[in-house]
């Protein structure tokens, strides 16, 4: 999990088998998004392209599909995927956890999606199981290292304990031994998902944000490195640009906000303006 951060693995309960491995942003400019990832953060894109539907990138564990955003929706940060060893069987012991919740198969077109499905407050999620031969592009070929990587998934969700128990339960993630914050972290051995309390009153000097994805971190070999290398690219690229943040009344609001999470040491957006925040191994 890095950083110092230690697994607590209850008693009984089985070893992790599922990995945090995908997750997925809507863009306006989703051609451009992939190039940032893959510039900034050396994310390797599919050896497969598809770029009329969506650009796939991985960074040898964690696949992203950044994908154009269609009428009605929203951009940003999507949803995230789980693979599993069994699909049949998650899907039977999200209802054991509670009946009200279901999944649903999607189209075989899709790299990695078998099932999406969602946890107790309707946060979506796609489910992928391991060694099937239904996954693509990076998913089957994501097996390499790079200095780079996603290191941590943040949700930002109004039952925050409730949906932790959840991942907990059905896909055996397991807490990690943090300071008490607030928040509830979740790992597979490698990548963690934080789970983060919504509470109107966090914004009292901004819009309130909706619930759901907050932002992803990416654990690096140096953030002095990576600030150089975006002075560099936006040199190169000037559409590379990415957003200001915490400028105005509002903005130093929602970048204050941000930096609580106590994973990241470095805060920046994507084209889009999705919020990432990036600390060293």
């Amino acid at each position: 999990a890095g950083g110092g951060d230690r697994l607590i693995v209850p008693s009984g309960r089985r070893s992790v088998a599922s990995r945090i491995n995908h997750v997925a942003i809507a863009s306006d400019q989703y051609a451009l998004n992939g190039r940032f990832y893959e510039s900034l953060f050396g994310m390797k894109p599919s050896s497969k392209p598809r770029p009329a539907r969506s650009v796939v990138l991985g960074d040898g564990y964690v696949g992203m599909n950044v994908i154009p955003r269609r009428d009605g929706r929203t951009s940003g940060l999507d949803h995230f995927g789980i693979e599993v060893d069994d699909i049949e069987d998650t899907i039977a012991r999200i209802a054991k956890f509670d009946s009200s919740l279901s999944a649903v198969k999607r189209p075989p077109i899709r790299p990695f999606a078998a099932y999406s499905a969602h946890d107790p407050d309707t946060n979506i999620f796609d489910l992928s199981q391991k060694s099937s031969g239904a996954q693509k592009d990076v998913y089957a070929e994501n097996d390499w290292v790079q200095p780079r990587t996603i290191s941590h998934i943040a949700l930002r969700t109004r039952h925050a304990e409730r949906c932790s128990q959840f991942y907990a339960d059905v896909f055996g993630l397991v807490p990690l031994n943090r300071p008490k914050d607030g928040n509830f972290y979740l790992s597979d051995g490698r990548v963690t998902l934080m789970i983060i309390p919504w509470k109107i009153t966090d914004y009292y000097a901004q819009d309130p944000a909706r619930t759901g994805l907050d932002h992803i971190g990416f654990k690096v070999e140096s953030v002095d490195q990576v600030k150089k290398d975006m002075e560099f690219l936006i040199g190169e690229n000037p559409h590379m640009r990415t957003r200001a943040l915490g400028y105005g009344s509002e903005g130093e609001a929602r970048l204050k906000l941000f930096q609580k999470c106590p994973l990241g040491r470095f805060h920046l957006t994507d084209i889009e303006g999705v919020h990432i925040d990036v600390a060293e191994e």
